[in-house]
C-alpha cells in the first residue's frame, strides 16, 4: 500500500510520519520504502539518518544529460543513479526527493522518475509518503494514488481548513477519495472541545474519517526532537508511540 501523510506546514506531518513508520515496523509491515516528498528534507533527521544526494540532484543531472555514458539509455541510467540517493536501515529504507523542479521542461525526466519509482515500490510491501503541503505533489510526483491518506491537523484552525481544502481538491483530480482516510489530532487531548471543532472542520464536505486518532503533546517528542535524535528511539510507553498502537494500515 501506499501511505500518503499530508497536512498544512507546521502540523507535525514528519513527526506524525516517524512515528507510523515505527508503528509498521512494530507490526512487522515490512519492508518499508519511506519516502520524504518534502522540499524541506526533515524526514531523514527525524529517523536519525544523515540526507546525502536526493533524487533532485539525480533529475537535474539527468536533465542536463550530463556524465551518462553513450552507449546507456536515460531510463538505465537513471535506475543506476537512483541507487545513490536510496539509504537503507533495518526494516526500511529511505528516499530523498529534494528541492522543486528549477527553471525550463522537467516534463520527459519525471515521467522517467515516476516510472521507475512505481517499479522500485513494488520491491517494498509499503511506501510511506511525507508529503509537501498541497495535493498536487501527489498527483504529479508520485507512483500512483495513495491507499491510505493520513491527514495531520495540529491546534491551528488553518490547519483543519487545509485539509478540508486537499480532500476536495483530491476528489476533483481523482473522482473519489481513497478507500481509506485517516485524521490524526496532532498534540490534542482526546474528547477536548477543540479536537471536536477541528475534526467538523477537516471533514467539512468530505464526509467521516474512516479512523480519528488524537496523540497527545509529548515531552519526550520534543526532547527528541530538540537533540536530533530519531524518534524510532522513542521509549514505547510514551504517550505519542502509545496513541498510535490502534492504528492498523489494513483498516
Amino acid at each position: 500500500m501506499i501511505v500518503a501523510v499530508i497536512g498544512k506546514g507546521g502540523a507535525g506531518k514528519t513527526t506524525v510520519a516517524s512515528l507510523l513508520l515505527r508503528r509498521l515496523m512494530d507490526l512487522s509491515e515490512t519492508p518499508l520504502l519511506a519516502i520524504d516528498a518534502d522540499p524541506s528534507n526533515c524526514l531523514g533527521p527525524s529517523l536519525g539518518i544523515a540526507v546525502g544526494k536526493t533524487l533532485a540532484d539525480m533529475r537535474e543531472t539527468l536533465r542536463d544529460d550530463r556524465g551518462r555514458p553513450i552507449s546507456v539509455s536515460s531510463a538505465e541510467w537513471l535506475a543506476l543513479r537512483l541507487e545513490e540517493t536510496i539509504v537503507e536501515n533495518h526494516g526500511f529504507d529511505l528516499l530523498t526527493m529534494g528541492r522543486p523542479e528549477g527553471k525550463g521542461c522537467y516534463c520527459y525526466v519525471n515521467n522517467l522518475i515516476r516510472e521507475h519509482l512505481d517499479r522500485l515500490s513494488r520491491s517494498y510491501r509499503h511506501v510511506l509518503l511525507d508529503c509537501e503541503a498541497g495535493m498536487e505533489h501527489l498527483s504529479r510526483r508520485t507512483s500512483g494514488r495513495p491507499d491510505v491518506l493520513v491527514c495531520v491537523v495540529n491546534r491551528a484552525r488553518m490547519a483543519a481548513e487545509t485539509i478540508s481544502r486537499c480532500l476536495r481538491l483530491y476528489e476533483s483530480i481523482h473522482g473519489q477519495l481513497p478507500p481509506r482516510v485517516h485524521l490524526i489530532l496532532n498534540q490534542f487531548d482526546e474528547g477536548e472541545r477543540l479536537a471536536t471543532e477541528m475534526i467538523a472542520l477537516a471533514a467539512d464536505g468530505t464526509g467521516p474519517f474512516n479512523r480519528i486518532i488524537a496523540i497527545p503533546n509529548d515531552p519526550q517528542v520534543s526532547s527528541f526532537e530538540s537533540a536530533g535524535r530519531s524518534l524510532l528511539e522513542l521509549d514505547p510507553s510514551t504517550p505519542a508511540v502509545a496513541a498510535l498502537r490502534t492504528w492498523e494500515i489494513h483498516l
